[in-house]
C-alpha cells in the first residue's frame, strides 16, 4: 500500500503562523467573525475558559459566534472586548492566605 505524501510548507523560520490565516471577507452581507474575535470575547467575558478544551465547549455551548455577531451589529463589540477584566484570581489568593 502506498502512503500519502505529507504536505509541508516551506516557510522561513521567523514566519509567524498567524500570517497564514486570511482575514474574514464580507461576501454576502454577513458579519465576518474570526477566531480572534471569539478568543477576545471569551477573554473579556469568561477568562476561566481560555484553555483549549474549555474554550471549545464554551464557544459551542454558549453560542459565542451569535453573541459576537449581535454585538458587532449593535456596535458594542469593541467596548465589550476592551472592558477591564475582574481579578477572579484575587479571591483564590485570599482564600489561600486566610
Amino acid at each position: 500500500m502506498r502512503q500519502p505524501k505529507k504536505r509541508t510548507l516551506n516557510l522561513p523560520p521567523d514566519y509567524p503562523s498567524f500570517m497564514l490565516r486570511q482575514p474574514p471577507l464580507d461576501l454576502f452581507g454577513e458579519v465576518p467573525i474570526s477566531e480572534t474575535d471569539l478568543y477576545d470575547w471569551v477573554a473579556a467575558v469568561a477568562p476561566l475558559h481560555l484553555n483549549t478544551r474549555a474554550f471549545r465547549h464554551y464557544v459551542r455551548g454558549y453560542d459565542v459566534a451569535g453573541k459576537v455577531r449581535s454585538a458587532k451589529l449593535a456596535g458594542m463589540f469593541e467596548s465589550i472586548k476592551d472592558r477591564p477584566t475582574r481579578p477572579w484570581h484575587a479571591r483564590l489568593a485570599l482564600h489561600a492566605i486566610l
